[in-house]
């Protein structure tokens, strides 16, 4: 499965951007989006934003990852877990 995420356009350098999102920040090519620009959110996958988003959209996106990410973590199965549950099965 592939995952596009939003990130923040914080500087432009010719057809590369560097963008930000949750602390993390690395550059991205433009030249799918070549009207980016400094503070515009935009779709990344593999390096290449794909598409501009609006702040409301990119903001709710970033925020249903996050709640994915909550569920996950308190839903998450150990190695022990697993284990234990083979041995007793």
């Amino acid at each position: 499965m592939c995952l596009a995420l939003p990130m923040r356009i914080t500087a432009v350098d010719g057809a590369l951007a560097t963008i930000a999102s949750a602390g993390l920040e690395q550059r991205a090519s433009l030249m799918l989006v070549p009207d980016a620009k400094v503070g515009d959110y935009v779709l990344v996958h593999a390096g290449f934003a794909l598409s501009v988003l609006d702040e409301v959209e990119a903001t709710g996106t970033l925020e249903l990852l996050r709640e994915i990410g909550a569920f996950a973590a308190d839903d998450a199965v150990t190695a022990d877990d697993a284990i234990a549950a083979d041995d007793a099965g």
